[in-house]
């Protein structure tokens, strides 16, 4: 792994290599006056979508006594992975079990032993809690925004139509091409044949079980007892709250909160006008971290 410099208003990055022999990658925003009290923030991206898009967020969070990273998924971004049928596996599995925790050893090298709270946007928070289900001992919690289980009972009408369609045609359409264009989730990128055929599965039945699987994720799934806060935001269809509780749903002995932003933010664009949202997330670590009953005392 080698690091490389940007400008001091940019995020450092960590160069992340990966057991297939790709690259990516992490991007790293020390806090301006750490909080003690407050875990770091690993950011996981939404479908198609790069890690450079959440540097207002990071910096907003930063701001405020948060360490923050952004993590690449494979495929996506500045990932050099190779989409196609040619390349590496890239599924829920490989982005759970080795990408997420890849990430988390960087940052810990980078800020020494601290928790951190995973956030996920979008499919990210769903890979965000396939994570949670390996029992990482230094992820505390899941922040889940504009995310949601993709199972097309939680959608009403013509998106939960589309999604049941989408679960049937959409491996489809990666297995001949490698590839399913992001244009289906609103995105600008390309998803890998693996992750979309993960993802059907979910978006079929409401649980899954990932390709090339080492553990039982959905027994696992149910045994994470780490608190989860979910933000849906106003008119977004790509997230209702509806789907929103399906994914917590997957999490039954998990603490959570749900929260409705009543501004609509957009299902990406949130994240370029993230000051709504990283006031929620702060409120929310502020009373969830470990160190927010011995800060509470202290006062």
């Amino acid at each position: 792994m080698t690091e490389q410099t940007t400008h001091l208003d940019d995020p450092r990055r960590i160069l992340l290599e990966h057991s297939d022999g790709s690259t990516s990658p992490l991007l790293v925003l020390d806090a301006a006056r750490p909080d003690p009290d407050l875990p770091a923030v690993l950011v996981l991206p939404g479908i198609a979508v790069g890690a450079r898009y959440y540097r207002p967020l990071a910096r907003a969070l930063a701001a405020q006594g948060v360490p923050v990273a952004i993590t690449e998924l494979r495929g996506q971004g500045e990932s050099t992975h190779r989409i196609g049928r040619r390349g590496g596996a890239a599924g829920y599995h490989e982005s759970a079990a080795e990408d997420v925790p890849l990430a988390l050893d960087a940052l810990e090298r980078e800020l020494g032993a601290r928790s951190v709270v995973l956030l996920g946007h979008s499919m990210g928070a769903q890979i965000g809690v396939y994570h949670l289900a390996r029992h990482d001992p230094r992820v505390v919690g899941l922040v889940a925004v504009a995310a949601q289980s993709p199972f097309h009972r939680g959608f009403p009408g013509r998106m939960g139509r589309r999604l049941r369609l989408g679960a049937v045609l959409l491996p489809a359409i990666g297995w001949l091409a490698g590839h399913v264009p992001g244009a289906f989730f609103g995105a600008r990128g390309r998803v890998p044949a693996d992750r979309i055929l993960d993802w059907s599965r979910l978006a079929a039945r409401g649980v899954m079980q990932p390709a090339r699987a080492d553990l039982d994720y959905p027994a696992a799934l149910a045994e994470v007892t780490v608190p989860v806060l979910s933000v849906v935001i106003a008119g977004d269809e790509l997230a209702p709250e509806s789907a929103a509780r399906r994914l917590l749903g997957m999490l039954p002995s998990a603490r959570t909160t749900l929260e409705v932003e009543p501004e609509p933010l957009g299902h990406n664009t949130w994240a370029r006008n993230p000051d709504a949202i990283a006031a929620r997330v702060l409120a929310w670590l502020r009373r969830e971290s470990p160190g927010a009953e011995r800060a509470t005392t202290a006062r």
